[in-house]
């Protein structure tokens, strides 16, 4: 049996509240079509965070639906479960899917473990969706452990459900220990209060797919295979550079064989920073195919800042995300870079740089040279 595993579609992002990025996140859609045809995907797993936001745009639930209803031609089964970034309630409407064809959704965690169990052939999934802290504190007998105990519980009793298929599968959105998060994940949510231990995975399970964490990784230190597809795309610029793939998990002999497949990208993002001796021209990449953020560094007491980030919207358009506006510190030296025998004014200038990031006015020297006067007549 063959499965793929993705995750993190964030349908409806926006990069700094007016960038959409659907169009990259359809581009890697396609590819995830294409990939199921010419792999022979009987299951695709969808480990959350379908949506960006709790309540969707109606274009990005139409790009969702568009997607689900072309994987669902191709006549292999999908199971969906809720992220961190979905609503629960949001979710549930989507249930009703499988009525119309192999799309089965799982919105929230239950207390009847049977109803969070897939089965296919030889292979039982067990789904745990986003268990924020209500729903599993609601769930669990010990009221007094922690988040990340109640949730290693579930987990244990997920895997009990699944025991006899010659495949179990556990698929869940959540934080485990040692993931390497990228920075564009929602930070309260990764913060080690909501960390699963790896070796409280039960061994049992033959794979684990992973959404939450936006980095393809393989979870160390769990006796299972323990994965984390990763984002689609480039969500934000904390992941420039960063390649993304999805993870096809071949099921065979009992054991789980997984080769992760590269994505391209619509537009990669990329962050320059120019400095202002830096030509325009062979600072700025050349390509279209990306979004930038540029970092222009500019003198103290420089009044064309505005014209030049008009002269970069100008030449850059729509690849043009961000411009920031970084300031250089003007190298003054130190008392010890000028070997003299330091006075109180330039031990006095040292500290308002070192504190202030600039030089004392002449009235501050004024007024401090006064203060120093006064202080020396009445010492002697």
């Amino acid at each position: 049996m063959r499965l793929l595993h993705i995750s993190d579609l964030h349908a409806g992002k926006k990069l700094y509240d007016r960038i959409s990025r659907n169009e990259d996140l359809n581009y890697a859609l396609e590819q995830v079509v294409r990939i199921c045809k010419e792999e022979r995907v009987d299951l695709l797993l969808v480990a959350g965070d379908i949506f960006d936001k709790r309540n969707p745009d109606h274009g990005s639930q139409e790009l969702i639906m568009d997607f689900l209803t072309r994987v669902n031609s191709i006549g292999l089964h999908t199971v969906l479960i809720a992220g961190n970034h979905d609503s629960y309630d949001f979710m549930r409407v989507y249930k009703h899917l499988r009525k119309l064809g192999n799309i089965h959704v799982f919105d929230r965690p239950l207390k009847n473990l049977r109803e969070c169990i897939f089965e296919l052939g030889e292979l039982k999934v067990a789904c745990l969706p986003y268990p924020d802290e209500r729903a599993i504190t609601h769930l669990s007998e010990d009221t007094q452990r922690s988040y990340a105990h109640k949730v290693g519980n579930y987990i244990r009793a997920l895997a009990q459900e699944v025991h006899g298929a010659s495949y179990k599968i556990l698929m869940a959105h959540l934080m485990v220990e040692k993931a390497q998060i990228t920075g564009s994940e929602l930070q309260s949510s990764v913060s080690p209060f909501y960390a699963v231990k790896p070796e409280s995975i039960p061994e049992e399970f033959t794979y684990v797919a992973l959404g939450h964490v936006h980095k393809n990784q393989r979870i160390e230190g769990a006796t299972p295979k323990v994965y984390y597809s990763g984002s689609l795309y480039q969500i934000d610029f904390s992941e420039k550079g960063m390649k993304k793939f999805v993870n096809l998990v071949i099921l065979e002999d009992g054991l789980a064989r997984v080769e992760p497949i590269e994505l391209s990208l619509r537009r990669e993002l990329f962050e320059v920073h120019i400095k202002p001796e830096d030509r325009l021209e062979e600072v700025l990449p050349k390509r279209n195919d990306v979004l930038l953020k540029i970092v222009l560094y500019m003198k103290m007491g420089d009044v064309l800042h505005h014209q030049k980030k008009e002269i970069l919207q100008k030449e850059l358009g729509d690849r043009l995300a961000k411009v920031e506006i970084e300031l250089l510190e003007e190298k003054t030296l130190s008392v010890e870079e000028r070997g003299d025998r330091p006075d109180l004014i330039d031990l006095y200038r040292d500290y308002y740089q070192k504190t202030y990031k600039t030089q004392p006015s002449k009235e501050i020297e004024e007024l401090f040279t006064t203060l120093m006067d006064r202080a020396q007549h009445e010492a002697d």
